[in-house]
């Protein structure tokens, strides 16, 4: 490989911060109430959810708005699972959290509202139910190279004037998005690979400085698990190369 052909490998990665106030997204927690005035929730992911590094202020590590939670808002008959009656506010308790894994209100992300067993993070009252927190790792406390998962477990409940029944406890999991990428020689041409998780689909991007401006390589690759590969045309210029998430969860 020509010394020019030397790539700088990140990736690129923009923390979502824009949740809609309003729609529901699928995919976003649903919260009601059951007859016997129990809070309880519907549409929980069963797989482990992915964030996506940062480093900015107080974030150093991986972040997402990934998780989000809205109000049953039709009476899902499967599980008999009724909209909020009015005066309902509700809150997240934490009864068990994984070190270096915390929950932070969106409107203020550098307070830490849940990341002990007891804390709470207020989700919304009757009405106004939409929220997505912001979901953070802390690397400091994990490892820079960490890959492994944080778990919290949590149980909603109502601090509001409709007395509604603690929920069940629920769990959910989260893991950093990591790209380590690889270029190697086939033939006459290049290859970038790695690792693209389940869920998610990359774009591998080339610019001739890192801060750009940088064009597209081929299509997104949607991750399987497996080893994810772009080949790239040999140049005799000096190119970085990034993977940006495309299709996050």
């Amino acid at each position: 490989m020509k010394s020019a052909e030397r790539a700088c490998f990140i990736l690129g990665l923009l923390l979502g911060l824009a949740a809609s106030a309003r729609a529901q997204h699928e995919g976003d927690i649903l919260i009601g109430q059951t007859s016997s005035m129990r809070l309880d929730a519907t549409n929980l992911p069963t797989r482990t959810l992915h964030l996506s590094p940062v480093s900015s202020g107080p974030f150093q590590g991986w972040s997402s708005t990934v998780l989000g939670f809205d109000a049953v808002v039709v009476t899902n008959v499967a599980n008999a699972v009724k909209p909020l009656a009015a005066g309902a506010n509700v809150h997240l308790e934490v009864v068990s959290i994984d070190p270096g894994l915390s929950l932070r209100s969106f409107t203020a992300p550098a307070q830490v509202f849940a990341d002990e067993p007891g804390e709470s993070l207020r989700i919304g009252s009757t009405g106004n139910l939409h929220n997505h927190p912001i979901v953070f790792i802390d690397r400091s406390v994990v490892g820079v190279a960490f890959d492994g998962t944080r778990t919290v477990r949590f149980r909603l409940i109502d601090l509001g004037t409709a007395s509604l029944l603690p929920s069940p406890e629920y769990s959910l999991t989260f893991a950093p998005v990591s790209a380590r990428l690889e270029l190697s020689r086939i033939g006459s041409g290049l290859t970038i690979s790695f690792h693209a998780r389940v869920g998610l689909a990359y774009q591998i991007e080339a610019a001739p400085e890192a801060s750009g401006p940088w064009t597209r390589l081929g299509d997104p690759v949607v991750g399987a698990d497996t080893t994810g590969s772009v080949p790239v045309e040999p140049s005799g210029d000096r190119r970085f190369f990034r993977a940006r998430i495309v299709l996050d969860n």
